[in-house]
């Protein structure tokens, strides 16, 4: 007799399966918990994923860690030319972008945990270390247009690390300490302020 999958079963499953991830990470998730999260018998699960990985990148697929990836780099190259950013108008290029980061960040929440900070053991167990590189390279070739002469030491670049580690790091914990946008906002908002002219000093 074939079997009749339920989309609103489904649907349980992957909203589970994303509080687990982001509570747990991917190497300390079972399959189990995620059953019992979802409220259906673990047996049942497996009708609609067959093991952990295809859960794992059904709710966290390429597409959404490219979307990401891409939103990000938007948001660093929107300051191209920019030195002062207390010089932007509202609606300048920065701020359209840094706001179109925030609401993907908002409208996935429990995904970006698990992508920068609960994906070990799984194919994005570097994409967070990947990204801090990225967004070192990109720190450096944004200053180098306004000094030239920028020498990049092994010092310079161990605190760049702790720096942007740092940044995604509290991305991570504003994301999975607040529910509520408004905290979130307020959150990732201040640290944000606080990590650019933090960046202005450094290269001063």
């Amino acid at each position: 007799m074939a079997q009749y999958l339920k989309d609103d079963v489904q649907e349980n499953i992957a909203a589970a399966a994303l509080t687990v991830f982001a509570r747990k990470g991917y190497e300390g998730a079972t399959m189990a918990e995620i059953a019992r999260a979802a409220r259906i018998s673990t047996g049942n699960i497996y009708r609609y994923y067959e093991n952990k990985d295809a859960l794992f990148y059904a709710v966290v697929d390429e597409g959404f860690a490219r979307a990401f990836t891409l939103l990000l780099r938007r948001r660093v190259k929107a300051l191209d030319g920019v030195d002062d950013m207390s010089t932007l108008a509202p609606a300048a290029a920065y701020h359209l972008a840094a706001e179109e980061l925030l609401r993907f960040c908002l409208e996935n929440r429990l995904r970006v945990v698990i992508l920068l900070g609960r994906a070990g053991g799984s194919t994005y167990e570097r994409f967070a270390e990947d990204t801090v590189q990225s967004l070192i390279q990109m720190a450096l070739d944004h200053f180098r247009c306004f000094r030239p002469h920028l020498e990049v030491t092994e010092a310079m670049r161990f605190n760049l690390n702790q720096i942007y580690r740092s940044f995604l790091g509290t991305m991570v914990s504003a994301l999975a300490s607040f529910e509520e946008e408004a905290a979130i906002r307020e959150a990732i908002d201040g640290y944000s302020k606080y990590h650019l002219a933090g960046l202005k000093s450094f290269f001063a």
